[in-house]
């Protein structure tokens, strides 16, 4: 893979990372608690507030902090396949190199985290509280629950997850969607060599072939 290609690569999976950031904000939010709210309630309670609350199954699979974990776990599904079929076809086409692979999964890592940091900033904002909590919702259960709100307040009482500090949450969270990616890609590459070894000599000897060349001249 040349450098353009793997520019255009990068920017193509940062890009794709985000959009399923969204992708799973909606199936965590918007999907699955509307197909949850269709389980019968097995009961109900009220709390210190006087409000009317529901227990049992319904309230499990209602609760935003389960939907943030079925968002984690379809955007990490969607992005673990797609390595994994990236592998496969870098394979097919001798493309393979596991070295700028782990460098633009180092960058995809870097262009999550780096907005998380600027997160305290945007506090007051109600524009940005909705940017975070959406963008950040498939890792809101491993932080301080915000994004289980998409347009709740800082200030106000959420739901927790497991507590984490945000950027650690944040880090962690897109650390291990990302290692999974690379894990599936050479995996991936590596199945397929298993089927057609030709294509792993042929990338072995290509290196030997460029060294001849520089030898000669």
């Amino acid at each position: 893979m040349d450098s353009f290609k793997a520019m255009l690569y990068t920017f193509a999976r940062i890009g794709l990372m985000l959009l399923l950031d969204i992708f799973g904000m909606f199936v965590g939010a918007v999907l699955f608690p509307g197909i949850a709210s269709l389980v019968p309630a097995s009961g109900s309670g009220v709390d210190k507030k006087g409000h009317i609350t529901i227990t049992g199954a319904k309230a499990f699979f209602t609760d935003p902090i389960v939907g943030s974990v079925i968002g984690f776990i379809v955007m990490t599904a969607i992005l673990v396949w797609i390595f994994y079929d990236d592998g496969k076809k870098h394979a097919a086409y001798e493309e393979w190199s596991w070295e700028n692979i782990l460098i633009i999964i180092v960058l995809m890592l870097m262009a999550a985290f780096v907005p998380s940091i600027f997160r305290e900033s945007f506090k007051e904002s109600a524009t940005m509280t909705v940017f975070y909590n959406g963008l950040y919702y498939p890792l809101s259960w491993l932080c301080d629950g915000v994004g289980t709100g998409l347009t709740r307040s800082y200030a106000e009482e959420t739901p927790s997850g497991l507590g984490l500090p945000y950027t650690i949450g944040v880090l962690i969270g897109n650390g291990v969607q990302l290692g999974a990616c690379f894990a599936a890609y050479v995996f991936s590459f590596k199945l397929y060599v298993k089927k057609h070894p030709v294509v792993l000599k042929r990338i072995e000897e290509e290196p030997e072939e460029d060294n001849d060349e520089k030898n000669l001249t």
